[in-house]
């Protein structure tokens, strides 16, 4: 969590840029707590999360998915999996960062973009007590 709170603290900062597939903002919705009807609350931070500005998107269109279905049969990844690496490629991500490495192909580099677990960008601070 301290990674991705990290980086995605770099990003509002403007000191770095996240390129998320649209397909993200449905898949927090997986969540128990979110598919509630009186989770207005919750959704509202969603909302506010991703809309910040902060975010570079990635549509997912035709093209997109064509290119996933490729990256599907070429990496053997599932659908949503190839949507948000062929997002990062679309988007001309430098890297693609994901804790899920028994899906994709950690190490590699795919037209143009490495796969890689996440890891903080620029100086870091130590918690002072």
């Amino acid at each position: 969590m301290d990674t991705a709170r990290e980086l995605l603290t770099a990003g509002e900062k403007r000191r770095l840029t996240i390129v998320a597939s649209t397909l993200i903002y449905a898949e927090v919705c997986g969540h128990g707590e979110v598919r509630s009807p009186d989770a207005e609350d919750v959704d509202a931070k969603i909302r506010a999360f991703f809309e910040h500005g902060f975010l570079r998107w990635a549509e997912v269109d035709l093209p997109t998915a064509r290119h996933a279905r490729m990256l599907s049969r070429a990496h053997g990844l599932r659908g949503a999996d190839a949507i948000h690496l062929s997002s990062a490629i679309r988007g001309k991500a430098e890297r693609f960062m994901t804790w899920d490495m028994k899906d994709f192909p950690i190490g590699r580099v795919i037209d143009g973009v490495a796969v890689q677990e996440p890891e903080a960008y620029g100086q870091g601070t130590l918690p002072v007590t």
